[in-house]
């Protein structure tokens, strides 16, 4: 199975010449995407092997993609192509796990030895591979790491080893906090809470995720929802709309959003780093909804913070 390739840049000049380079005489299969948005839909739907993203884009950056990237599936590589490097600190570039980063404009070359390197480790000699971020030594370098770990194709192991009862360990949401993590029985409380809401006879679906778009719990009396892209669209809304909210001068953002439809209605609310999605039917009261959704969400929000 060919390995996956996908880049992420609002350029569609960039975009294509990245794909060119990485397309020719190469076995991957490599897809472009104009937003980080975008991007984590398409990884939602489709898990890649190499990620490729430009860091400054309109809406969700380049950093906060990689940082839900790393939450939905940490093992995946990064290659950061960016025009002001200097942007990317040492620590930050360690806190994101950021296997390259390649100046713009980066030639083809350069491109494809980092994919090959990354996706290929044993085909490329020593001498003729990019180099490693820079920052880190050769020595004990996240690259370093990462590369012997596809050498040998083994696991790779944590650094940190947390306490045995946390059943779910998410990397920071922003850089300078630390990531979150939940106990199983966190997770029981959380998922009976949820089943609770949902048992409401006007309830059709409920989906709590976090706001990278990781679901933790969903209930639907449908089965043909595809709940891994509705949290990652639910997301990429929040996010969206507080983006929007700071561009018009909003002070704080807000956390309910009721979209309203002929034959149901979306509610979704928000409390710290959760977000609760419902959708009801259309004679549903939505009154009653929105005191529910922002109810269970406090209530969770409440959970997520308890020992």
């Amino acid at each position: 199975m060919p390995k996956r390739i996908l880049v992420v840049d609002d350029d569609p000049n960039i975009r294509r010449l990245v794909s060119l380079a990485l397309t020719e005489d190469t076995p991957y299969e490599v897809s472009d995407v104009s937003s980080a948005e975008a991007a984590l839909l398409h990884i939602s739907r489709q898990p890649v092997d190499l990620l490729f993203t430009d860091v400054r884009m309109p809406g969700m950056s380049g950093i906060e993609l990689i940082q839900r990237v790393r939450q939905l599936d940490p093992g995946t590589a990064v290659v950061v192509f960016t025009i002001s490097p200097e942007d990317l600190s040492p620590q930050l570039k360690t806190e994101l796990q950021i296997d390259y980063v390649l100046t713009k404009p980066a030639t083809a070359e350069q491109l494809r030895l980092a994919a090959t390197t990354l996706l290929d480790p044993i085909k490329p000699a020593a001498a003729s591979r990019p180099e490693a971020p820079a920052g880190e030594t050769s020595g004990g370098s996240r690259f370093s790491q990462r590369l012997a770990m596809l050498r040998s194709r083994q696991p790779v192991q944590s650094a940190s080893t947390g306490s045995s009862n946390v059943a779910m360990r998410l990397t920071p949401h922003q850089s300078g906090r630390s990531g979150r993590s939940y106990s199983e029985a966190q997770l029981e409380r959380m998922r009976q809470s949820l089943k609770d809401l949902a048992l409401a006879p006007d309830v059709q679906c409920a989906i709590l995720a976090d706001m990278s778009g990781l679901v933790l719990s969903h209930w639907s009396r449908r089965r043909d929802i595809n709940v891994t892209v509705v949290a990652a669209l639910a997301a990429g809304n929040t996010l969206a709309l507080a983006e929007i909210g700071r561009h018009l001068g909003q002070q704080r953002p807000g956390h309910l959003v009721i979209h309203e439809g002929q034959d149901q209605n979306i509610i979704m609310a928000s409390v710290d780093d959760l977000i609760l999605l419902l959708a009801i039917g259309a004679n549903a009261s939505l009154g009653w909804a929105r005191i529910a959704a922002l109810r269970a969400c406090e209530e969770m929000a409440r959970i997520a913070h308890s020992e």
